[in-house]
């Protein structure tokens, strides 16, 4: 009898214990399958590039900044150029080309002349009224 009672505990333990392969193998070929799920969803998160709210706004801000900065330069430009040419103008113009006064004319030019006055003797007629 106890010899039957170890048998059938024997078949028991090896029923169980080609169960319990049974539910590991089973456990394995879950965790492969997810595994490879797994892998295929980071492969492809890998291949979608996404951005952060931050650097897309710093990305704008610095691109704003050089489209200022070349807005700027061109207008400093333009109004150099308009400058230059005003100057331009004035050093051919004909009132530069003339030359320059000697010592003597300047001091003639700087000298102011007092209005002329005659000495007519003017004569009043009182008596007229």
């Amino acid at each position: 009898m106890i010899i039957m009672k170890l048998h059938r505990l024997k078949k028991k333990a090896v029923s169980l214990a080609g169960g319990v392969i049974a539910v590991k193998s089973a456990i394995k070929k879950f965790k492969r399958k997810n595994n490879a799920k797994h892998n295929q969803v980071s492969l492809q998160r890998k291949e979608v590039i996404t951005m952060k709210k931050s650097t897309f706004a710093a990305i704008l801000v610095f691109l704003s900044a050089a489209v200022g900065a070349l807005v700027a330069a061109y207008m400093y430009i333009q109004r150099r150029e308009k400058e230059l040419d005003e100057y331009e103008q004035l050093l051919f113009s004909e009132e530069f080309n003339q030359t320059a006064p000697s010592s003597d004319e300047e001091e003639d030019i700087h000298e102011v002349p007092a209005p002329a006055v005659e000495d007519e003797e003017v004569e009043i007629d009182l008596d007229q009224e």
